[in-house]
């Protein structure tokens, strides 16, 4: 992995220039400051400055980068932005001196429960033209209370029975000093296990950012997928912006959702050089209408990273028989999908196709996150309503009572963003569109749990079935 300046995110940058605009003046009595967004469970949040928004929605895990205020005592709170307003103070630091000339790193740690500041150390050395200052912040909570090793070696060294760099816990920090710029492999080790490191971020190219400093914080993995390879990862903080450094293990996640009503059972074969010669790949061998796999509906299938041709064929029908090949889908490490087959086969519109759709599994404690998928091409365009449970009945929504749908004029194939809602009860109603305002999908006293992620996909009836029988498929995250 080579560290350079295209691959830093972006967000950081237009953060930090909120911050600065709302809180810089024209004198040169300067301090400069940067936040760090680090508690992985925690929603996105509102920075105030005596009481002013100085960065709006910074999210996990990002920075402001560092920005230009004036020198002076500042009294700092942090809101979280929650759904039906925000809760007002989860932290709140009165006081705080900001020095001319200085530079500060505020760094929003832990969980929820015990979510405070830290004031984090940049590194004391000075980096050379051919060099990078380095320190390190222990934030994450998914390893809190375990002592770790930290080796950064040349690629590929042995480390076993060698002293590690550093070893720290949770909140601890490091300064790793000034490294001469180059190639490097940084493992974090527990329990002295240096055969099977914790995290591997194997070759790290830390050449672009010759004469920088850097804040590396370990901070937790957010979805099944990345924590399969490590509970942690790094992320490299510059002065403007951040780059995440996943351990080197780390695979896509693929999940499969048969929505073709007429398909009958098929078998599924992934082609992929990320596959070697494996390709192509019998990966699902026997799968019938609304079945998922994995069958549990919140699991996912770990798949090397790379481009991926899917084919279809009836169940023991083979790949040379395949009903439909799709084009190339990009899987990425770290990143995960539902694959929906959807459409039909023989005849009629829409013809088969497959939805792929990227999911954000991060689990945030102030909310429920739903997307919703339009997976039944016998609806047409239809009206969903998410309410309260009981608020409305079924005829009420029928019959425009409830007032304006979540989602209005909803369409085959198409799928949302994640809408964050209260942790709560709800009544789902897909409401058929033309006119006739009947409610194809009736679901009440659906639970949405705190933390919880869903993607909702209606479906229609089973071939041969009731007619009436529209439903919803429902995927979760662990």
């Amino acid at each position: 992995m080579k560290f350079n300046n295209s691959t830093i995110l972006a967000s950081s940058v237009i953060v930090g220039a909120a911050l600065m605009s709302g809180c810089s003046s024209d004198d040169n009595d300067k301090s400069n400051v940067r936040i760090i967004h680090a508690s992985a469970d925690a929603p996105a949040v509102d920075i105030k400055l005596n009481d002013a928004v100085a960065a709006p929605a910074l999210d996990y895990p990002q920075s402001t980068g560092f920005v230009s205020i004036d020198a002076g005592t500042y009294n700092v709170a942090v809101d979280a932005i929650v759904p039906g307003g925000n809760l007002q103070g989860v932290i709140k630091v009165d006081g705080i001196t900001f020095e001319k000339d200085q530079r500060y790193t505020v760094v929003a740690i832990d969980d929820t429960d015990n979510i405070g500041e830290f004031i984090a150390e940049e590194s004391a050395a000075t980096p050379g033209a051919d060099e990078v200052a380095i320190s390190v912040l222990h934030a994450a909570t998914s390893v809190e209370g375990v002592n770790v090793d930290v080796y950064v070696t040349a690629p590929g060294a042995d480390i076993s029975g060698t002293g590690p760099n550093f070893s720290f816990d949770f909140k601890g920090q490091a300064d790793a000093g000034a490294l001469p710029v180059g190639e490097y492999q940084i493992r974090v080790v527990a329990g002295g296990d240096t055969a099977n490191p914790a995290y591997d971020s194997g070759t790290v190219d830390l050449s672009g950012f010759a004469g920088q400093k850097l804040l590396l914080l370990a901070v937790n993995t957010v979805n099944s997928t990345t924590r399969e390879a490590s509970p942690v990862k790094l992320v490299a903080y510059t002065d403007t912006a951040q780059v995440e450094l996943i351990d080197t293990r780390t695979t896509a996640g693929a999940r499969v959702v048969h929505l073709s009503p007429d398909a009958g059972a098929v078998e599924v074969f992934a082609s992929s050089d990320a596959l070697g010669s494996a390709s192509p790949a019998e990966i699902i061998d026997s799968f019938a209408y609304t079945d998922t796999d994995p069958a549990d509906g919140i699991s996912y299938s770990y798949v090397p990273a790379g481009d991926y041709i899917f084919d279809v064929a009836a169940a023991n029908g083979g790949i040379g028989n395949s009903i439909f090949t799709s084009p190339a889908l990009p899987l990425s490490a770290a990143t995960e999908y539902t694959v929906i087959a959807a459409g039909y086969v023989a005849a009629g519109s829409p013809a088969f196709d497959l939805l792929p759709t990227a999911d954000s599994n991060r689990s945030i404690v102030t909310q429920a996150s739903v997307k919703v998928v339009h997976g039944a091409p016998l609806a047409g365009t239809v009206d969903v309503f998410v309410t309260p449970a009981g608020q409305f009945t079924k005829e009420q929504v029928e019959s425009g009572a409830a007032g304006a749908p979540l989602l209005d004029d909803f369409t085959f194939a198409e799928i949302t963003d994640y809408v964050p809602v209260a942790p709560g009860d709800y009544d789902v109603r897909v409401v058929t569109d033309g006119g006739a305002g009947t409610a194809a999908i009736n679901v009440e006293g659906f639970n949405l749990a705190a933390g919880s992620v869903s993607t909702v996909i209606a479906r229609q009836p089973v071939s041969g079935g009731d007619p009436t029988d529209f439903s919803v498929i429902v995927l979760g995250n662990q």
